[in-house]
Order: structure tokens, then sequence, then C-alpha cells
């Protein structure tokens, strides 16, 4: 028995490792992708007929077939090609500096383990059509607000605290920055550094790292803001009444914070907001279905497989003597 009991918690163990160990595409290998790849494979131009701005299209590859076999990065033509030699011909990318080793790494493993995008599908809502419709049949893309260019010193200066910071795509001023991976080494005192792009900061990755809610002054002002990441941090309801004024905000993701009813009330009037999630928070199906009635058109994902009970328990009764 003991025997077992020891081979079911190496399996435990060992598995729970596997899943903290697991590549994250969104944000870990997309990142990659779109700050050295999607200058020659997206939408409006193809080398080699390859995009690599949807799912459906790194699936389906280029002219020379597939450019990934899941579960094996040695055979899959993407990895070979950024591991190649400068002088290469079959080199990715193709211009600027080769990948460092640390992200050529980071893609081999997210290959060997099966290549998966998670909930990840495409850089915008249609782009997973076009392998169903001609490009004439495709509607209009949502028109980008035109803003000027972020200042090249602010950038750096972003990039400098080991946050990804990068054009969120082509033939747009607007930027992404992504924390998560600096994590906990990031504190409000760096997200000071986003004043400078205020305008330009379009999505904004602060998963993971230290701030609060007094760091999150720093975001009350960020007119085209659409996607934030806060999960997993300290953020409580006060740091919700600084998104309040966010009303381009479509996507706000709030898993792992203490947040609670109290703190929905600031986010009712985010009209555009269409996707909330609310996964390990202290929120209650009273507080949700109120934000619902606020926001009819927001998706809020709870987590929950049904609501938890929020009547108290009945006391047990005396024994009888």
């Amino acid at each position: 028995m003991k025997k077992l009991l020891a081979v079911l918690a190496v399996l435990v163990f060992s598995g729970a490792a596997y899943a903290d160990d697991a590549i994250d595409y969104a944000k870990q290998i997309r990142p990659i992708f779109a700050q050295t790849c999607y200058k020659c494979h997206n939408a409006k131009k193809q080398k080699g007929k390859l995009r690599l701005d949807s799912v459906a299209f790194i699936e389906k590859g280029g002219k020379d077939g597939k450019i990934i076999v899941p579960g094996n990065a040695a055979k899959s033509d993407l990895f070979r090609r950024i591991t190649l030699t400068k002088d290469d011909d079959d080199v990715m990318p193709s211009e600027g500096d080769l990948l460092p080793k640390e992200k050529t790494a980071l893609i081999k493993k997210w290959i060997d383990a099966g290549a998966s995008f998670g909930d990840w599908k495409a850089e915008t809502a249609d782009a997973d059509a076009a392998t169903a419709a001609p490009a004439d049949a495709m509607p209009a893309e949502p028109q980008l607000p035109k803003v000027s260019a972020a200042d090249g010193g602010a950038i750096d200066k972003l990039r400098q605290t080991g946050a990804l910071a990068m054009p969120l795509a082509q033939d747009t001023n607007l930027v992404e920055v992504d924390m998560n991976l600096v994590g906990a080494k990031i504190q409000d005192s760096q997200l000071a550094l986003l004043q400078p792009v205020n305008d330009q900061l379009a999505v904004l990755n602060l998963s993971r790292t230290s701030i609060t809610d007094e760091g999150l002054k720093n975001l009350e002002n960020l007119p085209n803001l659409r996607k934030l990441h806060l999960e997993n941090t300290k953020i409580t309801d006060a740091g919700l009444a600084h998104l309040k004024n966010l009303q381009n905000l479509e996507y706000l993701n709030l898993y792992g914070t203490a947040v609670s009813d109290a703190g929905l009330t600031d986010l009712q009037g985010l009209k555009n907001l269409k996707a909330l999630y609310l996964w390990q928070t202290k929120v209650t199906p009273t507080g949700v279905e109120q934000l619902k009635t606020a926001l009819p058109n927001c998706q809020i994902n709870t987590g929950w497989e049904k609501p938890p009970e929020t009547a108290k328990a009945e006391e047990p009764k005396a024994d009888a003597k």
C-alpha cells in the first residue's frame, strides 16, 4: 500500500510540475511572432505564402507545406528556419537580427509539447474566415484609431525593464506592452513608464506582477486601451476604481485577484467591455447578475460549474436528550 501511495504521489507531483511548466501561446509565443515575424507574414504581406496571424493560417503553412509538426520540433520547418545561420536563404526572420537562443528554445519547447494555441484564435475576429471565403467577400476590419508614433526613448525604457513593447499590428502606431514575463520584478514605480505612451497603448499585460491598487492610478488616462491583464496580482476593489474611465476597454482579466461585488460596480460604465474573467475572486452570483444587467453584451466568465451557495448552512440541531 505504501509503495502504491508513493507512486501516486510521484505521478501527482509530476503532473503538477508539467502544468506549471506549460507554454502559454498567447502570452509567450505570440509576442515573439508579433515582434519578429508579422512584418513578413500578415494579412497584407505573405512571404512564401505564409501567414502567422491566426491558428488556421499557422496550421495551413506556406508554399512549401506545413511548418509545424506538433510534438516534434526537429521535424518542424518553422524551428529549422529560426535556427539557421544568418547567411542562409531560408533563415527566419529574413530581416533584422536572429532570434536569441532563449526564444528559439521556448518555441522548441512549445512545439515539442504539442503546439497548443489554448484559447487564442487570431489577431482579428474574422481572420480565420479567410480560409473559407475569398478576399473580396471578407468584411472590413475594424478601423483602429489614428495616433502619432510612440516616443522611441519611452519604448526603450519599457524594454529595459524586461518587458515586451511592440507594435499592435501592421500600419498602426498603437502598441502592446507585456510585463508578464518579468513577473514580480514589476512594481508600481515601473508603471509610471507607461505615461509617455498613454495615447498609443492598446494592450497591456500586468499578470503576475507586483503591482498594487495605488499603481493603477497610472492607467486612468489610457484612451485607446482595449485589453488589460491583471490576473494573479494583488489588485482589490480599490484598484478597479481607477479603471472606470477606460471607455474603450473590451477585455479585462481579474482571475486570482481579491476583487468583490463592491468593485464590480466601478465596471458598470464600461459599455464596450466584451469579456471579463473573474475566476477565483470574491465575487458572488448576486454581484455577477447585477453586472450582467448593466453590461448585457459582456461575456462574464466566473469559472463556476454552478454558482456557489450563498445561503448560510443550517445550524445542526441539538441532540435530543
